[in-house]
């Protein structure tokens, strides 16, 4: 790897070998990424300050690094500084492996094709991905992800929203506190797609032949399009089609969405069989079986009271309403 001469004192080039790590980590200044067809690294300060003022560049074969200048102390992965950071322009060849830590900076890239990590605390994130795995960890950063190829996504976040849409969706692995999660896209069947959240809304929307297991302790679960449902409250089946895609959907308090797109055929199932009995007197000991519905409610909500109180916790308590949805009548005998 070599440096060409800067055009300016603001501006510097470097050329890059394919498959090579660019690292950014910077406090809180706002950075554009842009993805180019060049074989170089450009790097630019938007207000003209000369850029050894702003930034330290390392580099080593395969590898470059770019931090803030003065005043970096470090809070666990992250770099920060007494003073802002400069904003920056990048320019990166397409394929080279992105990985990006700020504190409070925005951050806006486009044209990005490879695997790339993308870390903020309380910054937003805007990204363009061409293709490749994604992974994104934000406290209450919100979050704007939009795949022009097909993409397999990691993100963390606690506070800050997360929207996704890709054509197709190799992969997910979403996990929210309280931020809302809204996908969109394709999802590949085969593939793991999992979305968790605590207090968060998950809204998905897809076209494909979805399986989606639902489960939410106090929040709603809706459903929109074609479709079929099984199960009960606190956890529930979504079929969309063939249902040949499995995806699980996981919220404490958050509601569920799940949104049907059009296209996707709905087989029905067959009809079920009549069943017919005698009219015969309900016996005196029967009767008890009629406030069911009543003693399943008031059982549910004894474990949503256990779990406010911490005596159990969120696991246990979804065991124990799973199992108050697959009781039969003798389960609530003398409850």
């Amino acid at each position: 790897m070599s440096t060409t001469a800067p055009t300016t004192a603001s501006a510097r080039s470097l050329t890059l070998e394919p498959g090579s790590t660019v690292e950014v980590f910077l406090a809180s200044g706002d950075v554009r990424i842009r993805g180019t067809d060049e074989g170089r690294l450009i790097i630019r300060t938007r207000d003209g300050r000369s850029l050894d003022d702003v930034v330290t560049i390392e580099a080593t074969p395969g590898r470059i690094r770019i931090r803030d200048v003065a005043g970096e102390f470090r809070l666990g992965p992250i770099r920060l500084q007494s003073r802002r950071s400069g904003d920056l322009d990048l320019e990166i060849p397409r394929g080279t492996i992105m990985a990006m830590r700020t504190l409070s900076g925005d951050l806006d890239a486009t044209g990005i094709r490879g695997a790339s990590r993308w870390t903020t605390a309380s910054g937003d994130l805007r990204l363009v991905i061409e293709t490749g795995p994604v992974a994104i960890e934000t406290m209450s950063g919100d979050v704007v992800l939009t795949g022009e190829g097909p993409l397999a996504v990691t993100a963390r976040t606690v506070s800050g929203d997360l929207r996704l849409s890709a054509p197709l969706l190799d992969g997910l692995d979403l996990a929210s506190t309280s931020g809302d999660v809204l996908v969109e896209g394709e999802l590949r069947p085969g593939a793991k797609h999992v979305i968790a959240s605590v207090s968060g809304d998950v809204q998905l929307a897809t076209g494909s032949p979805v399986h989606v297991e639902t489960r939410t302790i106090a929040g709603d679960v809706r459903v929109t399009g074609p479709h079929r449902t099984e199960g009960g409250r606190g956890r529930r089946i979504v079929l969309v089609g063939a249902g040949s895609t499995p995806v699980e959907i996981r919220t404490t308090s958050g509601d569920i969405s799940v949104k049907a797109l059009s296209g996707v055929a709905i087989p029905m199932p067959p009809p079920a069989m009549p069943v017919l009995s005698p009219a015969v007197p309900v016996p005196p000991a029967q009767l008890a079986t009629l406030s069911i519905p009543d003693l399943r409610e008031a059982a549910r909500l004894e474990i949503l009271r256990a779990l406010e109180r911490g005596e159990v916790d969120v696991e246990t308590a979804s065991q124990r309403l799973e199992i108050l949805e697959e009781a039969g009548p003798r389960s609530f005998r003398g409850w």
